[in-house]
């Protein structure tokens, strides 16, 4: 009876959160304004809480799914929302609320096009962050303008050793990898790809970032038509890491 009464209580924790995400429609696509601040998976299953950076270390190395706050103060979370490892990201079991998935490149991809009228360059996503960063908060004059209500904030990253840094100068987000060609993801073993802003600079990078990092996770709502299911997008590459890790195990 307490095991069931604790599940319903984190699927309603879960759809609590999801209500409080916040909504934008840009464009044709709906995002949410927040980034996620969830301590479950979609099915109610805990994500561990990890503090100490050697922890942090060993989570990546045995391909366990972990979550944290900037500087270890949930306090943070309530303005940033939570940090993710790779693994939680990528959880088969789904990391986003019921009805939104983790943001992927093609999403960020068709953001950046529809923000810079049909500018693009896969590596560099133009001029666009300006418009999408919050209008405080960031250092250095590098608040933005907001114009959609992204509300974009400095919350920084955790870095490869554990230690947290780049809060009020810049911010992580991880990219959920499309499968592409041949059945292939861009990812590999030891890396995959986020989206970061930075003060003083106006563009949003599309960069290759190691999996030991921890980004924060900006969800969007629904399902693309043509584009594969988080699950999906996500199975195969995750299945073939655990399997590298048993080989080295």
């Amino acid at each position: 009876m307490k095991h069931r009464i604790t599940f319903i209580f984190f699927l309603l924790s879960n759809v609590f959160f999801a209500q409080n995400l916040g909504l934008t429609q840009i464009n044709y696509q709906t995002w949410a304004t927040k980034n996620l601040n969830v301590v479950t998976f979609r099915n109610g299953d805990p994500i561990r809480y990890v503090t100490n950076n050697d922890e942090w270390i060993r989570c990546h190395s045995n391909g366990v799914p972990a979550y944290c706050y900037y500087n270890n103060d949930p306090r943070n979370g309530e303005t940033y929302g939570a940090i993710y490892n790779w693994f939680a990201m990528a959880d088969p079991r789904g990391l986003a609320p019921e009805g939104f998935r983790v943001a992927n490149d093609i999403d960020w991809a068709i953001l950046c096009n529809f923000l810079n009228r049909g500018i693009s360059n896969y590596q560099d996503l133009g001029v666009s962050s300006i418009k999408l960063k919050s209008n405080h908060s960031w250092t250095n004059n590098g608040v933005g303008e907001d114009q959609y209500g992204m509300s974009i904030l400095p919350g920084g990253s955790r870095m490869l050793n554990g230690s947290y840094d780049g809060i009020g100068n810049s911010v992580g987000l991880w990219s959920r990898d499309t499968i592409t060609y041949y059945g292939y993801s861009k990812s590999n073993a030891y890396s995959s790809y986020s989206i970061y802003f930075q003060s003083q600079i106006n563009d949003m990078l599309f960069k290759k970032e190691n999996k030991r990092t921890g980004f924060y996770v900006r969800c969007i709502y629904g399902i693309e038509p043509g584009i594969i299911t988080e699950s999906e997008a996500v199975k195969s590459e995750y299945e073939l890491y655990q399997e590298k890790l048993k080989k080295h195990h």
